[in-house]
């Protein structure tokens, strides 16, 4: 079974530039046998990418990314193999994008105390309308097309990072609630990026709690960080998985789909045989 995957890709379902089906189609034209949608805190592009699939050599792994904190800390964690139509695990997921909306409507608050006019449609247009999972990179696009600064980054450096004058805090759960919710609605929970600033203790305590993976392979992740979630996943038993975090065109770090893969066998062997 060939089974090289990239089990991290975000779409125009949340902040991706790519829709489910251009993402399946660059899959294919890649040579990637094995996908997951993973957009954050929606799977509205779930559908479309396992339409999208039929007929091609491409497997979609129905997934997302869901926001955590814990101790001041973002937290990511990915589900994979989700009922994305369970009702409980919808109900959260509306619970999640009503607050994102609610953080959008005040930071642009903050934008316009600065003499940054920006509407709230402004930021609706940057995500084709749709309000499931609307975010800062979004703010930032507005800001950008409407001459307001002259790229993401800026808006992200002077105003929208954590830290910054019009940063607001996400409304998220505790990791340990969310990997509940992943596994009630019959997902398997996956750390995202360990390496940006995860400590080997909190991997463990989710563990314990039931975490099932981590991502070993990332992006953003050192040839030392690998070598060290390497040993921890062993250790702790978990599953090792890997992907790009692609955001489409245009987004901050470009177009990355297959940049980073891995052998998925483990992930299906796993989410199988439970």
């Amino acid at each position: 079974m060939d089974a090289t995957a990239d089990l991290h890709i975000h779409s125009t379902a949340s902040d991706g530039t790519l829709s489910p089906t251009r993402i399946v189609e660059i899959a294919e034209e890649l040579g990637l046998s094995v996908i997951s949608l993973t957009d954050h805190d929606s799977v509205d592009g779930v559908e479309e990418a396992l339409r999208a699939a039929r007929g091609r050599r491409v497997t979609v792994i129905p997934g997302v990314e869901l926001s955590c904190v814990r101790e001041g800390r973002d937290i990511h964690m990915l589900g994979y193999f989700i009922n994305w139509r369970n009702e409980r695990f919808r109900a959260h997921l509306g619970e999640l994008q009503r607050m994102r909306l609610e953080r959008i409507r005040a930071m642009i608050g903050l934008l316009s105390e600065r003499g940054l006019e920006l509407a709230l449609e402004d930021v609706l247009n940057e995500t084709g309308h749709r309000t499931t999972s609307v975010g800062r990179p979004h703010i930032a696009r507005a800001m950008v097309r409407k001459g307001l600064l002259h790229s993401v980054e800026d808006a992200f450096a002077r105003y929208l990072g954590r830290g910054a004058p019009c940063f607001v805090e996400k409304y998220v759960h505790d990791p340990i609630e969310v990997i509940g919710v992943i596994r009630e609605a019959g997902g398997v929970a996956v750390l995202a990026h360990p390496g940006l600033g995860i400590s080997d203790g909190l991997i463990e305590e989710l563990a314990a709690a039931g975490l099932s993976g981590i991502e070993v392979y990332h992006s953003d992740h050192a040839p030392e960080v690998v070598r060290r979630l390497l040993r921890l996943a062993r250790k702790l038993g978990l599953v090792v998985t890997g992907g790009s975090d692609c955001h489409g065109v245009g987004s901050e770090k470009g177009l990355r789909i297959g940049s980073v893969v891995v052998d998925a066998r483990a992930l299906f062997a796993y989410a199988y045989d439970r």
